[in-house]
């Protein structure tokens, strides 16, 4: 079994990164740049390694041309490799269970891990996705027929996925900030489990009470917290308030409106931008691009988009109204350069908005 990617072959990609190309180095950000390559001199080459603890590096031209370009090539064969992982990973993915492809078909990158558990052969896996990158705000990952070594900590940042003759395996670098640690999952069979944030959660709007939070939530679809590494289910309908705390069923959720809302999930994913998608009627076009209220302007604009040549007329008329001083000018800038390469707009209109 041969592992790519390492803590130390990861740390060594970070300290090429810190190289500022084609940037000027002045004695304040020179500084700064010794200051975070002394993190990483032990796992650099040697010939550079006195250098940066004297902090004379910069001042020879022969060897700061040397350190460059090894930071190039490590650069460029790190980044190689990763492409060629992320391949790797896609194709493997395609033989797991369909609900862990779902989750492993997007990125864990982020993820802060809130548990890992050891349970006879079944490893489980709980990530907060919700400052990561997957829809899922949170994802529980089951493995089967596990064996672990190395330890988690802090945040999911980079994994490599491979395949063995009879199982996989999974390496995954995590970490509070720096250094990362490095651990390894055997498994022959993968399972997940995930939930959403409800859409009034990500945009609230004018919500600022329980009360009108629980009423904003779609009663068709189910609802869970997470308790002991499981997802429970609760019945909207059972939520309650007393002695200045929130229950769900007799859990406590919190003591205030924010906490509670943040122990509560959903089953079914729901757009919170969905709105903005929402059409505008052609005829009302004209006068949405300028509507106070910014939802509709967003949405009349999309609109425009959306309908492409079809809006020529409409766009034309409206450019030539708008002053290209006005604060408005960069949004109405930005469709005049999209309807130029549709070559939609008329000679007069893009004299006004393409001088250049």
């Amino acid at each position: 079994m041969m592992f790519f990617l390492t803590r130390e072959r990861q740390e060594v990609f970070n300290a090429a990164q810190t190289y500022p190309f084609e940037e000027e180095i002045d004695a304040k950000f020179e500084n700064h740049l010794y200051e975070h390559l002394s993190e990483y001199v032990g796992i650099l080459p040697k010939k550079f390694q006195q250098e940066i603890i004297e902090r004379t590096l910069f001042r020879k031209d022969t060897l700061m041309e040397e350190f460059e370009e090894w930071c190039n090539v490590t650069i460029e064969q790190f980044t190689a490799k990763s492409h060629a992982i992320y391949e790797k990973r896609e194709a493997l993915v395609e033989h797991f269970n369909p609900s862990a492809q779902t989750v492993f078909s997007q990125s864990f990158h982020d993820g802060k891990i809130l548990n890992a558990e050891q349970q006879g052969t079944k490893f489980t896996l709980l990530l907060d996705m919700s400052g990561g990158f997957t829809v899922e705000s949170i994802v529980q990952l089951e493995f089967q027929h596990a064996q672990t070594e190395g330890q988690l900590e802090g945040y999911y940042v980079y994994d490599e996925l491979i395949k063995q003759e009879d199982r996989f395996a999974l390496r995954v670098l995590s970490s509070f900030g720096s250094p990362y640690a490095e651990w390894t999952i055997f498994f022959k069979d993968v399972t997940a489990n995930y939930l959403y944030r409800p859409a009034v959660y990500i945009e609230p709007g004018e919500i600022a009470t329980w009360d009108d939070y629980v009423l904003a939530l779609n009663a068709d679809d189910k609802y869970y917290i997470v308790k002991d590494m499981h997802f429970v289910e609760i019945d909207l309908a059972n939520l309650s308030q007393k002695d200045n705390a929130i229950y769900a069923e007799g859990v406590l959720l919190g003591h205030t409106f924010e906490e509670a809302r943040e122990r509560i999930y959903c089953a079914t994913y729901e757009n919170p931008y969905a709105h903005f998608s929402e059409p505008i009627p052609t005829d009302e076009l004209s006068l949405a691009m300028f509507d106070l209220d910014q939802n509709i302007r967003v949405r009349a604009f999309n609109t425009i988009y959306a309908l492409g040549e079809d809006a020529a007329n409409i766009v034309n008329d409206t450019l030539r109204k708008v002053d290209v001083n006005t604060d408005e000018n960069m949004y109405f800038g930005i469709i005049a350069s999209h309807f130029d390469q549709l070559s939609c707009l008329e000679d007069d209109v893009k004299l006004k908005w393409l001088k250049e």
